[in-house]
């Protein structure tokens, strides 16, 4: 009662494209987060494009770094006895992203966008 089940599925394909449950809410986690981010930023003054400046650089970045560490973590699955192999490990739409490996390399590009471009919005 206290909890949310999990979909008897987690893909759905739209023709010949298989839309994921979890890249889904990613995408609906990331714009929740740059309108929140936005409006306080607005509110303190800040640009209103600056959020979704720094999310250029920030998002994709989280998404290679949470691969990263995934494979890292997970290394057994890509190059243990019977590993998929090198290749599988670029292989992100089959699934595997560590989120610490998303924040941390999200928010080192974070704060060089901000360094770089916006030196007022982080500093």
């Amino acid at each position: 009662m206290a909890s949310i089940p999990s979909p008897e599925n987690g893909v759905w394909s739209l023709g010949p494209l298989p839309i994921r449950a979890y890249a889904i809410a990613i995408i609906i986690g990331i714009l929740v987060a740059m309108r929140i981010g936005t409006n306080r930023w607005v509110a303190a003054g800040g640009d209103k494009d600056d959020v979704g400046n720094i999310a250029i650089y920030a998002v994709p970045a989280g998404v290679i770094g949470g691969r990263i560490y995934h494979v890292i973590t997970d290394n057994q699955i890509y190059f243990g006895p019977d590993g998929k192999g090198l290749v599988a490990a670029f292989r992100i739409w089959d699934g595997g992203l560590g989120i610490w490996g998303a924040i941390a390399l999200g928010f080192v590009c974070a704060m060089y966008a901000c360094k770089k471009y916006w030196r007022n919005v982080c500093m």
